[in-house]
This record gives C-alpha cells, sequence and structure tokens, in this order.
C-alpha cells in the first residue's frame, strides 16, 4: 500500500487501513500454520473494526463528512458480512477466541488443481505439512507407483479454514471482501475531503494460498523427478 501524501486529510485511518492489511496477508502466508494463522486472523478482525473507528474520530469535524457518512453507516448496517465483522470483534476483545474449523482434501493434484482427492475435518491445530507427508507416502504408492512420470502430478493437500461466527465458508475470501470494501470507503472519503489516498483493494487467487504441495515445501523435487527441461 502506498503511503500517504503529505497533505492526506485522515493520515491515521490510512495507517489503520495499512495494519489491516498487513495482517491479512500475513494471514495468506501463514495459511498453513494453525497458530500464527489464527493470531493474525484475530489482528486483522480488531485492525478492521478500528478503521472506521479512527475515520469518525479523524474527520468528525471536517467539511461535508457527518452527512456523507451517516449515509455509509445505514449502508454498512445493511450488510450482514460487515455486521459480522463487528460481532466477531466484540468476542476477540471481550469474551474469547473466535470458532474456526479446518477442512483438508488430500490427495492428488496436477498443476494447482484437484485431481483426485479424499476430504476430511481434521483437528484445527494439524499443520499441513505434516498432512502433507502422510498423503505423499500414500499417494506416490496408490497412485503414482512411487514415480512422478507425469509432469505437474504430485501429491498435494487443499486447506479450508472458516470461521462460525462469519458465516459459511472460506473465512480470508471474506476477509478480502469486507477488506476491499473498506478501503473503497476510505478511498471515497479521501476524495470528498480534498485528497488522493492510493488505495487499491486487494485481488486473491486462494489457490495460491489455500493448497500445499510437494514441491512446494521441497523445491528440488522437480529436478530429482526429472521435470526440469521436459
Amino acid at each position: 500500500m502506498a503511503p500517504f501524501e503529505e497533505n492526506c486529510p485522515i493520515p491515521s485511518t490510512h495507517e489503520r487501513c495499512a495494519e489491516a492489511r498487513y495482517f491479512l496477508i500475513q494471514c495468506l502466508i501463514n495459511y498453513h500454520l494453525p497458530q500464527p494463522f489464527l493470531h493474525n486472523l484475530n489482528a486483522f478482525i480488531q485492525s478492521f473494526r478500528n478503521i472506521t473507528f479512527m475515520l469518525q474520530s479523524e474527520a468528525s469535524e471536517l467539511n461535508g463528512f457527518k452527512a456523507w457518512y451517516e449515509t455509509k453507516q445505514q449502508e454498512m448496517r445493511n450488510m450482514p458480512a460487515l455486521r459480522r465483522f463487528v460481532e466477531a470483534r466484540n468476542i476477540v476483545v471481550k469474551q474469547s477466541s473466535l470458532t474456526s474449523k479446518s477442512k483438508v482434501a488430500c490427495g492428488l493434484f496436477r498443476g494447482r488443481r484437484m485431481k483426485l482427492s479424499m476430504n476430511a475435518d481434521i483437528e484445527p491445530f494439524a499443520e499441513t505439512s505434516r498432512l502433507l507427508e502422510l498423503t505423499a507416502e500414500f499417494v506416490g504408492k496408490l497412485f503414482l507407483g512411487g514415480k512422478h512420470e507425469q509432469v505437474g502430478e504430485q501429491a498435494g493437500v487443499e486447506r479450508t479454514w472458516v470461521v462460525e461466527e462469519l458465516g459459511e465458508g472460506e473465512v480470508i475470501s471474506k476477509c478480502v471482501e469486507a477488506m476491499n470494501f473498506m478501503l473503497a470507503l476510505v478511498e471515497e472519503a479521501h476524495h470528498l475531503l480534498g485528497g488522493a489516498s492510493g488505495l487499491k483493494g486487494l485481488s486473491v487467487d486462494m489457490q495460491d494460498f489455500s493448497v500445499l504441495l510437494e514441491s512446494d515445501v521441497d523445491s528440488t523435487l522437480p529436478v530429482k523427478w526429472g521435470w526440469v527441461g521436459t
């Protein structure tokens, strides 16, 4: 995210956006490491909620803001997905941890797409790399005959994190959608107040993060399998 300009009318709000975005990216980086993933998810939810807190505090006395924001508040109240983030933040701050579940599909992949799979619910704090070890042994014997003759075919695990308080479906996709809405809101506020933020939305292909392949863990494997140069 580009740093705010010197004449930015709401620099602290801009910084809160950068903070929330940072934690969201850390969720993606740590998608297969349960404890860091959940720590960063909790931090994202709190940082995300702080964006509107800071925006109201920083811009409430600026010309034209109050009437504009009242309209935006009503719009946000009518969006169930955003209401869930508010409620989730209250749980994280005031009550307890969010209810996190993790599902996996283990099997044979072609590229980063599943070709043959076995689905399972797993203990949330089971690391994907350990599941991949077991999958690679099974897939290698059953489907690959101990070889990797087909370029791009290897064992892999696709993980899906679900947080009940944020609704059904993969949680980071929901976070990205909410974050993009908030970035657009803050960008609009910048223009209303006579500034330009340079804020841009996130575009994420979850297969790049939710799938862990043998070659992701050991980058030398494609050479050992004879894929390089074929």
